[in-house]
């Protein structure tokens, strides 16, 4: 087990959780993009969860040291993505850690600027080098989080050059507004502020034109600030959940405000259904 320390420390590091899963190396490949867009370090680490070294179909314990052997060989899987996609090795850090990993990612993320994660089910055998779903690590990490799922997004994105934030509630969150704005700027795409009202009969008439009139006027120092951007507002009448996850099929990125200790139910049902990258910030 290495206790190295991420390459440089001036720089910002994007942190990678692998399990040796599609959906891991999906987001090493995210993750390598992003750094180097945004001249980032990364660190790569797989999480050997002890806890679950026993499984229930199993007789026996096994060695810890063959656990991490087999973490080591999910690291070099990921380390050759990385290779792959032209990143310079000398910005890469890689560790195999033994704990729960969401708490163990959730901790590293406090000195990171990025976490990137997979999206996957588990069961059995896999709690042992995966520990915890995405919903659990978006749920408590100290920055900013983006789950990215193989077989919902096996495409490369950017293609669209649309960065989207979904605001759910007033005031905006005004940390998902800022890292939409950063993002569409990096990507040079347009920035989509979208805002759901909900399809209710007690809805009144007027909500859907009360709303895009608040919403222009909460982005109008945003715009001050990125005259560069193009931001672009759309209110919309429908179930949340669907028109996010409908959203999500056009856009690069979608970006949602998230309560620091829990995902509500909005953010657990467009991780699990949005066929793009979900970003989620505090």
């Amino acid at each position: 087990m290495s206790n190295e320390e991420p390459v440089t420390a001036a720089r910002r590091r994007i942190l990678v959780g692998v399990d040796g899963s599609e959906d891991g190396l999906r987001a090493v490949r995210y993750a390598v993009r992003e750094a180097l867009a945004t001249d980032s370090d990364l660190w790569i680490v797989n999480v050997i969860d002890e806890t679950a070294m026993v499984s229930g179909l199993w007789d026996i314990v096994v060695p810890y040291q063959e656990l991490e052997q087999i973490g080591r060989r999910l690291l070099q899987d990921a380390l050759n993505v990385v290779k792959e996609e032209g990143f310079p090795a000398e910005r890469v850090t890689s560790e195999v850690l033994a704990g729960h990993a969401a708490e163990i990612l959730a901790q590293l993320s406090a000195k990171a600027g990025l976490l990137v994660v997979g999206r996957r089910s588990i069961t059995g055998i896999e709690r042992m080098f995966v520990g915890s779903t995405s919903v659990a690590v978006a749920g408590r990490a100290e920055c900013p989080v983006v789950v990215i799922s193989a077989s919902s997004t096996p495409q490369r994105t950017g293609g669209f050059g649309v960065v989207a934030v979904a605001i759910s509630s007033w005031p905006p969150h005004s940390a998902a507004l800022e890292w939409g704005a950063r993002e569409a700027a990096v990507r040079n795409a347009r920035l989509r502020v979208v805002h759901v009202v909900p399809a209710d009969p007690g809805t009144p008439a007027s909500a859907m034109s009360e709303a895009t009139a608040r919403l222009d006027g909460e982005l109008a120092t945003l715009r001050q600030q990125n005259p560069g951007i193009s931001i672009e507002t759309e209110v919309v009448v429908g179930t949340p959940i669907d028109e996010l996850v409908g959203l999500s099929r056009s856009v690069d990125l979608l970006i949602l405000g998230v309560h620091p200790r829990a995902l509500r139910g909005l953010g657990r049902g467009v991780l699990a259904h949005s066929t793009c990258p979900v970003g989620l910030t505090r």
